[in-house]
């Protein structure tokens, strides 16, 4: 191609961009000038804006739909251990829950006759400090469940076993005086306490406790046995038996 012909196919690309442009141009014009197309191009152009400021807002109602939040405070913790062979300390009675869903389901879950439950499953777990997760059941599968807290630090102690000597005590009643008896004989001497080391350690004596009210001859009863510790607070443990018969007599010469 010539100089001369290169300059025509220019000018006839120039021409015909030129009559483009014009042509757009009046269009534009008809639109954005003519009133009913002016407000139609105002509303869609608005529509735009609310849609860009607004998109989260927009996504979350078409596409998670509205959601609800229900909490549940004090939700009892049910711990399954062996509570024969371990001492467990770390667990708190009860947690928090918070439960988000679809309002039909949480309403649903409102209505229906069972609780949430809590479990903490300490069964595969040894002796020793260890992180236990919680967990939720009686709670549909729909329904998002979160724990407060959602982890412990459980602490399992073995317990073991020793034999310690009992003793009577004798709850005097109204009316009544520690000299109007004579003796109070429990029927065995002794019995087995199991606990951990240090609860045993701390144990100083096992009494046999004997009501007194109302009675003004000799008698029978069967009173629960009680450790104490030395400083007369009682100590949490396993006392087997947890009762023993106790026999007591009345001063002959009471006047």
């Amino acid at each position: 191609m010539d100089r001369n012909d290169a300059r025509s196919f220019f000018g006839k690309v120039k021409k015909f961009g030129s009559a483009l442009f014009s042509r757009l141009s009046k269009l534009f014009d008809k639109i954005v000038y003519h009133k009913t197309s002016s407000v139609i191009v105002s509303l869609l152009v608005s529509i735009g804006i609310c849609v860009a400021v607004n998109f989260d807002d927009i996504r979350y109602t078409f596409f998670n739909s509205d959601m609800t939040t229900l909490n549940l405070p004090g939700v009892p913790v049910e711990v399954k251990a062996d509570m024969d062979t371990y001492e467990i300390s770390g667990i708190p009675s009860t947690v928090d829950l918070t439960l988000t869903g679809d309002p039909a389901d949480i309403q649903s879950f409102r209505n229906q006759s069972s609780n949430a439950v809590v479990v903490a499953d300490l069964r595969s777990f040894a002796e020793g400090d260890n992180v236990v997760s919680l967990q939720a059941s009686n709670v549909p599968s729909q329904i998002e469940v979160q724990i407060n807290p959602s982890t412990l630090n459980v602490d399992l102690e073995k317990k073991i076993t020793k034999s310690f000597p009992v003793d009577a005590e004798l709850l005097i009643g109204v009316g009544q005086k520690r000299s109007d008896f004579d003796t109070a004989t429990p029927a065995q001497t002794s019995v087995q306490i199991k606990a951990t080391l240090e609860k045993l350690q701390s144990i100083r004596k096992v009494e046999a406790i004997v009501d007194t009210t109302g009675k003004s001859a000799d008698f029978t009863i069967n009173a629960p046995l009680v450790a104490y510790d030395a400083n007369g607070s009682k100590v949490d443990a396993q006392i087997t038996p947890s009762s023993v018969e106790v026999s007591v007599t009345v001063k002959t010469n009471n006047n």
